[in-house]
């Protein structure tokens, strides 16, 4: 059947957004259950959408346990879910606003589905159809149900999203808008199948499932459109990089990774440890914000970190760790804490005052009073944000987080709102990306883990891609990520800050007493702790995404009031074949995605070859720009194309600020002692004068700073010039020919 496009209407029940007008298409035949009404809503843009209802014939739906591969049910009419071609799936629909197309379906049961669980996630309980797409998008990018989401270009069924992307990177995001544990999404056969996971056996009545597509130009762009469309669905504004103090001041971590994971200083206790860090810290100008206290302070049903795997039994200090108790250690350290927490043992403190389910491995509350307790006592020991961690182990571990459509996500209210009563915010660690898109109906997560464990000196391309990448996830629904700590003594502590502080989230150090590098650390962040960062976290470059032998490059910004646009551009050298890959690297890789092969989570190649850098098409850069290269400190007037000197050794990178040139001839490059050298908590605007550039600055009192700038009409670096900041924490400097 033709498209047709329809003026927008006032808004349905449902709910929905957008612009101008909806595009109609007939839906494939869907198979109905005695009276289940199948509704397909399409939102436009502007006021409203259109609600499309089919009230289709049958007498089940197609369920995973009736259907085969090509959608087509034994003994069930109505039964194929595909469409004709033209008819359905990313078709060319009308832009609903900025260049995007977008459809909203909606899948609404009028009577109740029992009995349609398959026995796994897929095939799936009920398959609602297939969503077609063009055969030029053949590259993809969907999460594994692993614990932090690995991104896999190889098609897999998981709760989505999954993104496809042609060679001119025209790109289709589609995802469920909600029931995200339950959700299920697989590509095949230029077709997206969609429906309710394999292990879901009941589906009330009254049951409402609605996925989004979002189509567009640029893999970034169109993943950011679909993020703010999930946003605005629920009316909720993205986290502020500054929401809590992880979020805002450098702090201390004792993670998996960091020196003193289930490990102390000899002849100290975990107390002991810390303060001596701390103590450290303060004698030598580190200023740290805050410490997190791992797994390895409660007690558990075992003392190992990660194996054997030991549950949750009290979520209270253990003496000899912390004999004061943890308000007094709070006292001590004078600093908030982030504390962590996992899953809940088999046989736990807790069973006999709140009601739980019990299974073969762990548990967990079916109310949120063991939750509140956890909080109140947060609250109590100087707790500011709780980090739940081992999030989709749980999914995976409690078949009642996934037999039901609501219980995993009551699970997460429970928590949120615990945490919300006490005025704490929320971590998400190991989560799947259906605890990210989840996160959307949740007030209290500022953060998630968006990378495995950090491991020193150890096979960067199982980290560093993958962080990025699922990072343009995250942040597009309004997270900030987090890289894990790191040491910042190991041999690639410069690009770990540099990618930590590039991520515009938490920067968390974990050294040891005596090896913490300050020249380092403190390129992340000002005097007084307060972390500068860019605008958005950083993320890969579009062309990440195609074949290419060029080195992993990722990008971001600040935009300073009065100047423009600041691109901050890194490159790092990752190379499958380069002879400094050691064994270790290589074993290293395959171990951490259970036999995986690591160009299957990113485009890894062999050798890098290609360092050119389109400016207009990669960055958007229109004009000259100054190439400031940070760690050379040489400088390159460029315009349309960029050459990057290419790099020897694996795992280094090169990192680039390039400067927009003003009507004045100047560029202003900005606190080059900071990665982020235009971060909007040192230079709160600037103005461009006849042969200068006044800039407003921000700093802690008595802080020094200094501001460089290129002229490009004499083609020359200026002299740089400082200024200390007053009791006011501001300062403006003038910067001219």
């Amino acid at each position: 059947m033709a498209d047709t496009t329809v003026p927008g209407t006032p808004e349905s029940s449902a709910g929905g957004r957008g612009s101008s007008g909806v595009r109609m298409r007939q839906l494939p035949s869907l198979p109905a259950v005695s009276a289940a009404l199948a509704i397909a809503t399409l939102w436009g843009a502007c006021s409203g959408g259109l609600t499309v209802s089919l009230d289709v014939g049958g007498d089940a739906l197609c369920t995973g346990a009736g259907c085969t591969g090509d959608a087509k049910c034994t003994g069930v009419s109505n039964c194929t879910a595909d469409a004709p071609a033209g008819d359905s799936g990313a078709d060319g629909s009308d832009a609903t606003g900025a260049g995007f197309a977008v459809e909203i379906l909606t899948f609404k049961l009028d009577a109740p589905l029992e009995g349609i669980a398959v026995g796994a996630f897929e095939p799936p309980a009920v398959e609602y159809g297939r969503f077609s797409v063009e055969p030029r998008f053949k590259h993809l990018v969907n999460f594994l149900m692993t614990p932090f989401c690995p991104p896999c270009r190889v098609a897999l069924p998981t709760n989505g999203p999954i993104v496809l992307i042609a060679d001119d990177l025209e790109t289709l995001v589609f995802s469920p808008m909600d029931h995200f544990f339950v959700s299920y999404v697989s590509f095949e056969d230029d077709a997206i199948r969609y429906g309710v996971a394999g292990e879901v056996d009941v589906l009330p009545a009254g049951f409402e499932h609605r996925f989004i597509a979002v189509r567009g130009q640029g893999v970034n762009a169109t993943v950011r459109e679909w993020g703010r469309r999930m946003l605005e669905d629920r009316g909720k504004l993205r986290v502020d990089r500054y929401a809590d103090t992880g979020l805002s001041r450098l702090g201390y971590w004792t993670d998996n990774g960091a020196w003193y994971y289930y490990k102390t200083e000899p002849g100290m206790n975990e107390e002991e440890t810390l303060l001596a860090v701390k103590a450290e810290a303060d004698k030598v100008g580190i200023p740290y914000g805050y410490f997190q206290i791992d797994s390895w302070w409660y007690f558990k049903d075992g003392e190992a970190g990660l194996w054997p795997p030991a549950g949750l039994v009290l979520w209270e200090p253990q003496p000899e760790k912390f004999p004061s108790g943890l308000s007094a250690f709070h006292e001590k350290l004078g600093l908030p804490l982030v504390a962590h927490n996992r899953w809940f043992a088999v046989k736990n403190a807790y069973l006999e005052d709140f009601p739980f389910v019990v299974e073969e491995t762990m548990s967990l509350p079916t109310s949120g009073g063991v939750f509140e307790k956890f909080m109140s006592d947060a609250k109590s020991w100087g707790v500011e944000t709780y980090e739940q961690d081992w999030l989709i182990n749980q999914v995976q571990g409690l078949k009642y987080l996934r037999n039901h459509v609501e219980h995993a996500s009551t699970w997460m209210q429970q928590l949120d709102d615990a945490a919300l009563g006490e005025g704490l915010t929320t971590q998400l660690c190991m989560p799947g990306a259906a605890h990210v898109m989840d996160s959307i109906d949740r007030k209290a997560a500022t953060t998630t883990r968006t990378s495995t464990d950090y491991h020193l000196d150890v096979s960067k391309e199982s980290y560093w891609p993958q962080f990025h990448t699922v990072n343009m996830i995250a942040s597009a629904l309004g997270l900030l990520p987090f890289k894990d700590n790191f040491q910042s003594s190991e041999k690639h502590g410069e690009a770990e800050a540099l990618i930590s502080a590039l991520s515009a989230g938490m920067v968390g150090i974990g050294d040891g007493l005596g090896m913490a590098r300050k020249d380092i650390i403190m390129r992340t962040c000002r005097e007084d702790g307060v972390l500068l960062k860019p605008d958005r976290p950083a993320t890969p470059i579009d062309k990440m995404f195609l074949p290419h032998e060029r080195p992993y490059t990722t990008f971001t910004e600040s935009a300073t009031p009065g100047l423009g646009r600041t691109v901050y551009l890194a490159a790092y050298l990752l190379e499958r074949e380069n002879p400094e890959r050691s064994l270790q690297d290589r074993a290293w890789a395959i171990m951490m995605y259970d036999g995986r092969d690591i160009g299957e989570l990113f485009v890894f190649p062999d050798e890098v070859t290609d360092w050119q850098v389109d400016l207009p098409a990669e960055l958007e850069i229109h004009g000259p720009v100054v190439a400031f290269d940070w760690r050379t400190r040489s400088v390159e007037l460029v315009e349309g194309a960029l050459s990057l000197p290419p790099l020897d050794h694996l795992y280094d990178f090169r990192y680039l600020v390039l400067a927009p040139v003003q009507s004045n001839g100047l560029a202003l490059i900005g606190d080059v002692d900071r990665y982020v050298t235009m971060a909007d908590r040192r230079i709160a605007g600037a103005e461009v004068l006849p042969d200068a550039i006044r800039a407003s600055l921000i700093g802690n009192p008595g802080e020094a700073v200094a501001l460089w700038a290129f002229d490009a009409i004499a083609g020359k670096m200026l002299v740089p010039v400082e200024a200390t900041v007053g009791a006011d924490g501001t300062a403006v400097i003038e910067v001219g020919r």
